[in-house]
């Protein structure tokens, strides 16, 4: 017996795009019952040319937001208790992508849900595909599986320095029964990104799931140029630092907050003057001997006291690699002046010791950017060389450097906000 399925859509000012997935969800070979456009675009194109889409499925439109220029921030901003006394009002705006699926899911009529986005096409055997996964598998998720296309030089460029040619699990394309998902497992709201991870980690942990092996999904709208890269994957980070996902990705990020801190620290008698009230005795040794002990006594307290041992790397074996790292990283600071004494014609002593470490450290990670990762994630060494990997390397630096600020700053605004919250519930 063929089940059922509503398949739910979340759109924004992208009408071609609409008119595209539409075709294809129709070419399916197991037909759909009806198509669900959550929209939140800032004009009716779509909701006007709803009846002439040629579908030969019931498509429902849902007005779920409209956008307009700065619209979540403004809302957010004058939502504020100092500012919403001025009696200034903004409209909430656009839907994020998970709003307007949960809102979508809502108005389904069907026990089967299918979500997808106007700019992941899927195979014309994709719900039947699933379906029978559903069945082989005796599992409740089947999750999406995309892989990314890229034409233009840099799309090319982009894709090897993030996603590569393998194919991800994706929450578009995924398919699960509708009393599932309003049961608990809606996808979590007022985040632009990182709320699909978030929803998959959950609904591991609470249902049977099954990924398939192939990809049955492609996305090829990857930025074109740089700048829109820079601005998706800063945005994108701000939003992911609301939840608790990417904590490998947030360990890089203290990472690099350590590594600069390694750098200004032995520094900063010398940069406040030595005759400052600022002026700290023994600094170094005060900052490393703390990181330490406060790495041992996290080590100690998750994995001796607490006996943890959770999929949080950063819980369980992060503070041993704090430690290795920072013991390595003083003993070269100080290798010349308690090893080789200052002696400059001592065989121990090793000119431009501080120098040489850093730029091993960018070196190494410049390599593992631009061919160790890329080759991992399918990216053909003939593309790489002879010259492309240092294209590559060059990106995937400058993208980890333009998400750390991102991660720092959404941490930050996180934070406000859950003051704000915490504030307003209890008023």
């Amino acid at each position: 017996m063929n089940p059922q399925f509503s398949i739910v859509i979340p759109t924004l000012d992208n009408f071609y795009d609409v008119q595209k997935i539409i075709r294809c969800i129709n070419s399916q070979t197991l037909s759909a019952s009806e198509i669900i456009l959550a929209d939140s675009s800032s004009n009716n194109e779509i909701e006007t040319a709803v009846k002439n889409l040629g579908s030969s499925i019931p498509i429902v439109y849902l007005r779920v937001g409209r956008a307009y220029k700065f619209d979540r921030f403004l809302h957010r901003i004058f939502s504020l208790p100092i500012l919403s006394k001025l009696g200034k009002k903004y409209p909430r705006g656009r839907a994020f992508p998970y709003e307007a699926t949960n809102a979508g899911t809502k108005v389904a009529s069907y026990e089967w849900l299918a979500f997808i986005d106007a700019t992941t096409i899927p195979r014309d055997t994709w719900l039947q595909d699933y379906w029978s996964f559903i069945q082989n598998h005796q599992c409740d998720v089947v999750f999406g599986k995309t892989k990314y296309f890229a034409t233009t030089k840099f799309q090319k460029l982009l894709r090897a320095s993030t996603y590569g040619k393998l194919g991800h699990e994706t929450a578009p394309g995924s398919i699960m029964r509708k009393d599932h998902f309003l049961d608990g497992n809606k996808i979590i709201e007022g985040v632009r990104s990182g709320g699909d991870v978030e929803w998959k980690i959950r609904i591991k942990d609470t249902l049977n799931y099954f990924t398939p092996e192939e990809s049955y999904l492609s996305y090829s709208t990857l930025p074109l140029s740089l700048f829109p890269a820079l601005k998706k994957f800063f945005i994108y980070q701000i939003h992911g630092s609301f939840l608790d996902i990417q904590n490998s990705v947030k360990d890089l990020y203290f990472g690099i907050v350590l590594l600069l801190s390694i750098i200004l620290v032995p520094k900063w008698n010398y940069i406040v003057g030595w005759d400052s009230v600022f002026f700290i005795p023994h600094v170094t040794k005060i900052f490393f001997t703390s990181i330490i002990i406060i790495s041992l006594a996290t080590f100690v307290i998750n994995r001796v006291i607490l006996r943890s041992y959770s999929k949080n790397s950063f819980a369980s074996t992060e503070p041993l690699k704090i430690i290795i790292f920072l013991i390595v990283a003083y003993s070269v600071f100080r290798w010349n002046a308690i090893v080789a004494k200052w002696v400059e014609d001592s065989i121990w002593y090793i000119p431009h010791i501080t120098k040489i470490f850093f730029a091993s450290i960018f070196t190494a990670s410049f390599l593992y950017r631009g061919i160790f990762f890329p080759l991992k994630n399918n990216i053909k060494l003939s593309y790489l060389f002879p010259f492309t990997w240092i294209a590559v390397g060059s990106l995937g630096i400058l993208l980890d450097l333009i998400k750390a600020p991102g991660y720092l700053l959404g941490a930050i605004i996180a934070s406000i906000i859950k003051r704000t919250k915490t504030k307003s519930g209890s008023e």
